[in-house]
């Protein structure tokens, strides 16, 4: 894949920061020089876990998502987030795509780490990003009840950042979180996740796959007892799913399954390349096989 375009003003923040020389003592004390901390070079922004959280305004008694209170649009300025997939993928031909995933840039992501950027612009305009990219987020930041012609239902919400952004410096993809398939069962455990990317493990898929309008959808076995709504799902929204991957039949099993964890009247583990998906008895790998 080409790389990102870049402009010539845009130099790493990382190369500018640790280029800064410490300064010398002027005299006075014990004559060392003071040591000064080098800037964190993931900038001075928030990080996207201090903004997301957990969902306090649920409410299973208000299944239309009329009284809710969700926590007002507010401005956010996050720094140092990495990208993680850019969904270039139009499922349903009617340009169900151009979303971005992004996580807080860590060796070791914790949880809420991970958010939507909805549709966004970029500085400079001509800029091009690839996975693995750290950049800055400047923009509004909503949590989303849902389309007004049907709401997610009972306060559940989509946290969702709409903005611009812009490059800091060059980085690999996050590696996947290991993601317990329990923890997809329910909407507070699962939101923890939105936006990152995860692997589950021993992931069996609960019936033949379904297809609507181009939305190419599994749903993986999690045992009795879930409701329907919250059964999660392979989805297609990242890649051609129904061409290009393993058979989805019901039955079929993986070692595991490694995606983008997205939500939208349900949550669906989106993979981004074939070798998202692992066959049993297959090692699980050590490095991202669908990096760019």
């Amino acid at each position: 894949m080409a790389r990102s375009l870049r402009t010539s003003s845009a130099l790493p923040a990382a190369v500018v920061m640790t280029a800064a020389p410490l300064l010398a003592a002027c005299g006075g004390g014990n004559g060392d020089a003071p040591w000064i901390p080098l800037a964190d070079e993931r900038g001075g922004g928030a990080r996207i876990a201090e903004l997301v959280g957990e969902a306090g305004w649920l409410d299973p008694d208000d299944e239309d998502s009329d009284r809710c209170a969700v926590p007002p649009d507010r401005r956010a300025h996050v720094t140092g987030a990495t990208l993680v997939a850019i969904d270039r993928f139009d499922e349903t031909g009617e340009g169900a795509h151009g979303n971005y995933y992004v996580q807080d840039l860590a060796d070791e992501p914790v949880a809420y780490s991970g958010i939507t950027v909805f549709q966004p612009a970029f500085s400079p305009p001509d800029l091009r990003l690839v996975p693995g990219d750290v950049v800055d987020l400047s923009g509004m930041l909503t949590e989303f009840l849902g389309p007004s012609s049907g709401r997610f239902g009972d306060c559940r919400t989509l946290p969702e950042i709409g903005g611009t952004m812009s490059f800091r410096f060059e980085d690999r993809p996050p590696r996947p979180i290991r993601v317990p398939l329990d923890d997809l069962k329910r909407y507070a455990s699962a939101r923890r996740y939105i936006g990152m990317l995860v692997r589950v493990e021993g992931i069996k898929i609960a019936r033949d796959p379904s297809s609507s309008g181009g939305r190419y959808t599994a749903s993986i076995n999690v045992g009795a007892g879930v409701p329907a709504a919250d059964v999660p799902s392979l989805s297609n929204e990242l890649y051609d799913l129904e061409a290009e991957g393993p058979p989805l039949a019901a039955g079929a099993t993986f070692r595991s399954v490694t995606g983008v964890l997205t939500y939208f009247y349900g949550f669906k583990i989106a993979p981004r390349c074939p070798a998202d998906f692992q066959a049993e008895g297959a090692p699980l790998p050590v490095d991202d096989a669908c990096a760019p």
